[in-house]
């Protein structure tokens, strides 16, 4: 049995509102099944179906409604001025890495327009096998000998408490950005750890905390990308700086032209013409990271991947422009699968398997010839990556089927000496896909194990792993971890992994309850095969970009029958690829991946259900999701399948 046969997805259709979709076509005078696809995605009256087509950058929120952000800007803007010494502490994933590379150039940008002082900024990537994700102690001593008054961490820094009592001691402002989730208790998890300040990251000891999810934060969207948190501080500061000078100002969202406007006595959303530009590219990075993290693309996301796409695409960067070039998308237009499968990976790369900073040099560049060579080290360490990956796949596959009940076990954690830390979550989340359970692979470094955790839709990993470390009174169980409802990290000694897999397993089985163990595919509507035109192709383009909270719209249509000869393709047979008729209207359809599907069609006289995208016939030289030259030429549009049922 492969392990593709273990599962049978569950097709999932929602409940139909003919009279809100009605309602909402007619407002705003779209198709019914536009209308019924906002429905789906959450949208379920005019207005916020209005904002979610218009996504205008005017709809962005003040950035002064973040917690600390103005005396933190005023810090800041206190420290540019009198030269005194900056460094932005960032991550080694996308994310950090985007918001490292935007919070310099946005403090250089502003040294260089107001002050002029000589350089005086600098970061600061931790290395993800020596020192681990976030601030460490030793970091802030050494930055603190190097002469650094302020450190702006960028993505981290929301649970480090020891952390900031250090910093504090050594007389560094230390201004915490984060958009992860607020620990409950203190890392020393002693009598008194319930007396923390859950959301004050015992952050006396710290000058700022900007993080849209404290229970402290006005801000209207708690789910900001880290370099979304940093992109509204570089907002921030820019108004701030403003108030200072006689510059004219404009607001970001005038993307038509410099709209001169005279600067207030108080930050109002408008910055100077020059800072503008700066933010008007920023707003590219912010994309990478924000696509690349896979928050949800909704409200506040939405405009900032959608405007940040046009903005990588368009972009001068010599580090953009480079990326692009070496991941085959230079003049091609950027979507936001190009993030997930063509830029992120080469970014991540370098924190993965070699050097993190290098990620943030490509980004800050401004030759092009050094940009050209960090961007070849990229694609070369993409390329260890792959292979290093693969390797370890290939490897925890077969310790699963091998070692683990799948049929039994509601979750998959599995460990080795010999796995590279650095790519065990890309590992754990193709087999968390293939097994449908939370999948945590735990690479072992002599008596230390570093785990990366990955889930299943309805299953939130964080909550898990706080009640695993709540099970015992007095010890920890983990060393440390953190992270998202789907994605989590985390540290255990060597000698306690199968403990934590008994009572994870227990954890998890309570969680679920067995209902979650068989996946599902979401469809969005049924259509019949004479529905679907290029016109229905074209009104969806407002959809873009798709992502996390706004998947590409998936079709299913019943009682269809493969036609012509039905072929594999691909390495080994793994592709399928065949004509598919209903009634008079027959396309194209291929299915990546569902190689073994063809004897569902076999067996059944090419008789089947299909569930499938909508796209166009790839075309190489294009190499575009949608294409409008190709509608207007009349080209068939293909169905990509998802799923193929009796």
């Amino acid at each position: 049995m492969t392990v593709q046969e273990l599962f049978q997805k569950k097709w999932i259709f929602p409940p139909l509102d003919i009279n809100l979709q009605t309602k909402i076509s007619n407002a705003l005078r779209i198709s019914p099944l536009l209308s019924q696809l906002l429905i789906n995605r959450g949208l379920t009256d005019i207005q916020s179906a209005e904002i979610f087509l218009q996504s205008k950058l005017s709809l962005l929120s003040d950035p002064m409604l973040l917690p600390d952000i103005k005396k933190s800007s005023e810090r800041i803007i206190d420290a540019l001025s009198k030269g005194e010494k900056i460094t932005v502490y960032g991550d080694y994933d996308v994310d950090g890495i985007s918001a490292t590379a935007l919070m310099v150039q946005c403090l250089e940008t502003l040294s260089g327009l107001y002050w002029n002082h000589e350089s005086t900024i600098d970061y600061y990537i931790p290395d993800r096998l020596e020192e681990g994700y976030g601030l460490s102690v030793e970091a802030i001593e050494k930055l603190s000998e190097m002469g650094t008054k302020v450190i702006i961490t960028v993505d981290c820094g929301v649970n480090s408490f020891d952390e900031a009592k250090v910093a504090r001691r050594k007389g560094i402002d230390l201004i915490i950005t984060d958009h992860h989730e607020p620990g409950d208790k203190s890392p020393d998890s002693g009598k008194n750890a319930d007396a923390v300040n859950p959301v004050s990251c015992g952050c006396d000891d710290a000058f700022g905390l900007i993080n849209p999810k404290l229970i402290t934060s006005n801000y209207p969207f708690r789910e900001l990308a880290g370099v979304g948190v940093a992109f509204m501080l570089a907002w921030a500061l820019g108004q701030m700086a403003s108030t200072r000078t006689d510059h004219s100002t404009v607001r970001p969202d005038d993307m038509n032209g410099h709209k001169k406007e005279r600067q207030s006595e108080t930050p109002n959303k408008k910055v100077a013409i020059e800072f503008r530009d700066f933010l008007m590219d920023a707003i590219g990075l912010t994309a990478l990271g924000t696509i690349a993290d896979v928050v949800p693309l909704k409200q506040e996301n939405r405009i900032l991947a959608k405007y940040g796409l046009s903005s990588l695409e368009n972009s001068s960067n010599p580090g953009i422009k480079a990326l692009k070039e070496i991941a085959g998308l230079k003049d091609k237009t950027i979507h936001s699968n190009h993030v997930g499968f063509n830029l992120g990976p080469r970014i991540n790369a370098a924190g993965r398997v070699g050097n993190a900073k290098k990620g943030v040099e490509l980004l800050t560049a401004k030759c092009e010839n050094e940009a050209k060579e960090l961007a070849e080290y990229l694609e070369s360490e993409n390329k260890r990556r792959q292979k290093i990956q693969s390797e370890i796949l290939i490897s925890a596959r077969k310790m699963i089927l091998n070692d683990v009940d799948v049929n039994s076990e509601m979750a998959i954690i599995i460990s080795d000496d010999g796995w590279h830390q650095g790519v065990v979550g890309v590992v754990a989340s193709r087999l968390a896909s293939e097994f449908y359970r939370p999948v945590i692979i735990i690479a072992i470094d002599g008596e230390m194990g570093h785990g990366s955790a990955r889930s299943v839709p309805d299953f939130n990993l964080y909550n898990a792993l706080v009640k695993c470390q709540e099970y015992f009174s007095d010890r920890k169980l983990l060393i440390s971890f953190g992270g998202h409802a789907q994605a989590a990290g985390l540290r255990i000694l060597k000698k306690d992994i199968s403990v934590f897999r008994e009572i994870f397993n227990a954890v998890s089985a309570e969680q679920m309850q067995g209902e979650w163990l068989s996946p599902t595919l979401n469809i969005d509507m049924e259509v019949r095969l004479s529905s679907i035109s290029n016109s229905l192709f074209k009104e969806m383009q407002c959809l873009f970009p798709h992502g996390e909270g706004n998947q590409v719209p998936v079709f299913a249509t019943r009682n269809v029958k493969a036609v012509g000869q039905i072929r594999r393709f691909g390495v080994n047979g793994k592709h399928l690829g065949f004509y598919v008729r209903q009634g008079d209207v027959s396309f194209k359809t291929v299915g990546f991946g569902l190689g073994d599907k063809i004897d569902v069609l076999k067996q059944n006289n090419g008789n089947c259900s299909i569930a499938y995208v909508l796209r166009h016939p790839y075309r190489k030289e294009t190499n575009r999701l949608y294409n409008n030259n190709n509608m207007m030429n009349g080209e068939n549009i293909e169905l990509e399948l998802k799923d193929i049922s009796p």
